[in-house]
């Protein structure tokens, strides 16, 4: 016959022994530990990577000053973290023949992912100077993006602007956009591209008070040397057969819509020389107003009002009249079509 347990029988057994911890809570415990580890060598190696660049703008201050560029800045703060490796400059100065440019602090910054694409945003107030005064600059947003190959130039680079105003003594000088760009990988040269848009300045102009847009593509054939005067390196490079093809270049400035290309290189004098192609639209109008500011003298702007009828025609897509016109720059003159335009003013190269 089977024993039955009373209550109390059953009361007086021993309690089970509690569970041990369950292998979910052991790997979730290892987890933590693990990402503790990531994130002390995360924040270790962006501690190292803000030293690499301190170091880095210190070996380039120094070549610049031996090349004869003052950099001057305050004691730099590391930041940055979690996402990127930063120094900031405090009140970076940059001056070289009466030239100047200041801000109130430059940050540079890497990404453990991108470590070969160093990033250059200006904070703060600006100031600009240009063999004159400092003249207040202030920008809604300046930054650069260079690609580093491990020497002292960068292998490519781009500049971004927006909102800039500079505060001239005539007047200020406001600028919507700024884009530019330089790539040197191709081997063939170094390729630039830059576009303006929204250029205003003070005074009356030729073609109004503001330029829509103007654009530049351009191929830099050979290369300056690293050390030395530039106006020697300048003569190396033009003896080597130094040129600057201009691919494209358009300007849309009041009733002006132009478009040019060209082979620019450098005389005995150092002094820009070279051929290429204007393309105008309404070529009258703009005549007549850059002659009714002086830019074209009287008898050149006679002359070209005789020969603009012959070579005049009419743009097939928008029925606007359009000239192309060969041009000529050779001992600081420009002429189109034989016939002198302007005289420009001569280079002087530090």
């Amino acid at each position: 016959m089977p024993r039955v347990r009373t209550p109390t029988q059953a009361a007086a057994q021993p309690a089970p022994s509690s569970p041990r911890p369950s292998r979910l809570r052991r790997w979730l415990a290892g987890f933590l530990v693990l990402l503790a580890l990531l994130g002390a060598a995360h924040a270790a190696l962006l501690w190292w990577m803000s030293g690499q660049i301190g170091l880095a703008v210190e070996a380039w201050a120094r070549r610049q000053r031996q090349q004869g560029l003052e950099v001057e800045y305050g004691p730099p703060e590391r930041g940055g973290w979690p996402m990127a490796a930063a120094l900031r400059l405090p009140a970076l100065r940059l001056a070289r023949d009466g030239l100047s440019w200041q801000a109130e602090a430059v940050r540079l910054s890497l990404r453990p992912w991108r470590p070969d694409h160093l990033l250059v945003e200006a904070e703060g107030a600006q100031q600009l100077a240009l063999k004159g005064p400092p003249m207040p600059l202030r920008a809604g947003a300046l930054r650069a993006e260079l690609t580093l190959n491990g020497t002292e130039m960068p292998l490519a680079g781009a500049l971004n602007g927006a909102e800039l105003r500079l505060e001239s003594p005539s007047g200020p000088v406001a600028l919507d956009g700024l884009q530019a760009s330089f790539d040197a990988s191709g081997g063939s040269g170094t390729a630039f591209t830059a576009r303006l848009r929204g250029l205003t300045a003070p005074g009356t102009q030729a073609l109004g008070e503001r330029v829509e847009e103007a654009t530049l593509q351009a191929m830099l054939h050979g290369s300056l040397g690293p050390v030395g005067p530039l106006s020697r390196q300048l003569a190396a490079w033009r003896n080597a057969g130094g040129r600057l093809e201009v691919q494209g270049m358009t300007l849309r400035w009041g009733a002006m819509a132009a478009s040019a290309a060209a082979t620019l290189a450098l005389d005995e004098g150092l002094q820009p020389s070279g051929a290429g192609t204007l393309r105008l639209a309404n070529p009258s109008r703009t005549l007549d107003a850059l002659a009714g500011a002086g830019v074209v003298q009287p008898r050149a702007a006679g002359m070209a009002r005789q020969i603009l009828p012959l070579l005049t025609r009419l743009d097939a897509g928008s029925s606007v009249p359009v000239i192309e016109l060969p041009l000529v720059l050779e001992k600081q003159a420009l002429s189109a079509a034989r016939i002198p335009l302007l005289r420009l003013p001569p280079v002087a190269w530090p």
